[in-house]
């Protein structure tokens, strides 16, 4: 728990200092800021998605989880409980958890930390999201702030799910888990472009029917086939 202890911190201190420093800097200066996030968003989001192996499984599972987070109301929810600290905040703080936790850095280095107690790759991790949340902070206000907390519940959850069953996880569950978070994160990239804005906490729920529907998809592949077959 070291490792994401410490890069909660280093969110909440990136965040602080992005936010004292954004009444600094030019409008022009935050809009090419945000524009670099949402690039580099992108980028690891195509790295990540070509991680998928069972296809057929993350996209059932997106469509399960979306039905279940709209009927659920999360994004709208979310955005309800925060209006009350300022306009925008709730969406600063679901795109800020979603770069900061949905990430291959963010599995491996919970399944590091949880299975062998190596917490390197969140040390790494906490210096990054120390820079990116000064600057997101700079341009999208304190809701960056307030993915600090929501970031040690996460990360914490991770890391002890790791330490109690992550021996058990196989490798293809872990591929798409982390092929499912590129998918989120290019979503995501897209909202800080500005080229379209979805209701990313919607999203969420799809992670838990990854282990669900991966048999249902062996299934499809092997089973149903050989029964058609005369």
């Amino acid at each position: 728990m070291v490792g994401t202890v410490f890069n909660t911190v280093t969110v909440a201190l990136g965040a602080s200092a992005g936010l004292i420093l954004g009444k600094r800097l030019s409008d022009g200066l935050q809009t090419i800021i945000f524009q670099a996030l949402g690039l580099f968003t992108l980028g690891i989001g195509v790295a990540m998605s070509l991680e998928v192996v069972n296809v057929f499984a993350v996209f059932l599972s997106i469509i399960a989880g979306v039905v279940v987070g709209k009927g659920l109301r999360l994004d709208e929810r979310l955005k309800v409980a925060t209006a009350r600290l300022g306009k925008g905040t709730g969406k600063a703080l679901v795109q800020s958890v979603l770069l900061f936790c949905v990430g291959a850095m963010t599995l491996i280095g919970c399944m590091q930390d949880g299975l062998n107690g190596d917490a390197t790759v969140l040390f790494i991790k906490g210096s990054m999201d120390l820079i990116s949340s000064a600057f997101l902070a700079a341009a999208l206000g304190r809701g960056v702030l307030l993915a600090a907390p929501a970031l040690l519940l996460i990360q914490g959850g991770l890391t002890t799910s790791f330490a109690l069953w992550g021996a058990a996880w196989s490798d293809t569950l872990i591929a798409d888990l982390t092929g499912l978070g590129g998918i989120l994160l290019l979503a995501l990239g897209l909202d800080l472009l500005k080229i379209r804005s979805f209701p990313l906490l919607n999203f969420v729920p799809a992670f838990a029917f990854i282990p669900l529907f991966q048999p249902v998809a062996l299934w499809l592949e092997t089973g149903l086939p050989q029964l058609l077959l005369p």
